[in-house]
């Protein structure tokens, strides 16, 4: 899951409000995720630990506030295509023991390899290749496409009920992305409510200390809440 941003200048990690380039470029990119999803946000996380202005930082990095935004991944699709044919791989070569390993802390930067791995197991494929082996290849491919404000891959769909144009509805896609980031917080040991540099990092790379593909995107973000956050508090009580 990659950013979608504004390209920030070298050598402006976390930059005084002064010093960010295209400021203004940055309030409309949080100004339109505010206008058109801070109501189904705050709803999605109001039972959460998560706070709405981390939420609409997401969706900022990772669709600019454009909820039909989509993204295939070739990748993704042909191990997907493995597991249809009756073949049980773990994503790519790296397995559910490798990512636990100090050692994956050290896997190259394009980590999404790692994001995909650590939900496409071998287990995953075990579990899941009735219903996979049944998919056509449209649906296959919808599958291995991440879908909406925060990009969530299709196959999380698999064994859920609907298929992934629930992700299109902004309700289910934020409740849905909350679980997700539930899931991290869990398995990581992380406050939601407090490590947002790790969370954002998680949701990148699928570990709280991966390398984002996009080296500005947690700088982003954590500049993208603030932002957020000013725009909530502007808001009349009641």
């Amino acid at each position: 899951m990659d950013a979608v941003r504004t390209q920030p200048q070298p050598g402006t990690r976390n930059p005084a409000p002064s010093a960010i380039p295209n400021l203004s470029a940055e309030r409309r990119l949080v100004q339109r995720v505010f206008e058109r999803c801070n109501e189904v946000i705050v709803e999605a996380c109001a039972k959460s630990a998560v706070p709405a202005e981390f939420m609409g930082a997401l969706a900022a990095n990772e669709s600019g506030g454009y909820g039909d935004a989509t993204r295939f991944e070739p990748a993704v699709y042909r191990h997907l295509v493995e597991v249809s044919q009756g073949r049980r791989p773990s994503y790519g070569s790296i397995n559910a023991t490798a990512l636990d390993d100090e050692v994956g802390e050290l896997l190259p930067a394009s980590d999404a390899a790692t994001l995909h791995a650590r939900c496409m197991t071998q287990g995953f494929a075990e579990i899941h290749s009735p219903e996979i082996s049944k998919a056509t290849d449209g649906a296959l491919r919808e599958l291995a496409t991440s879908w909406g404000y925060t990009q969530i891959m299709g196959y999380h769909m698999v064994g859920q009920s609907g298929d992934v144009h629930k992700l299109l509805d902004p309700q289910f896609h934020f409740r849905m992305a909350v679980w997700l980031l539930a899931e991290f917080a869990m398995e990581y040991h992380l406050d939601a409510a407090r490590d947002f540099a790790e969370m954002f990092c998680c949701w990148n790379t699928g570990r709280p200390h991966g390398r984002t593909f996009d080296p500005d995107y947690v700088d982003n973000g954590m500049r993208r809440m603030q932002l957020y956050r000013g725009l909530r508090q502007m808001q009349p009580a009641g």
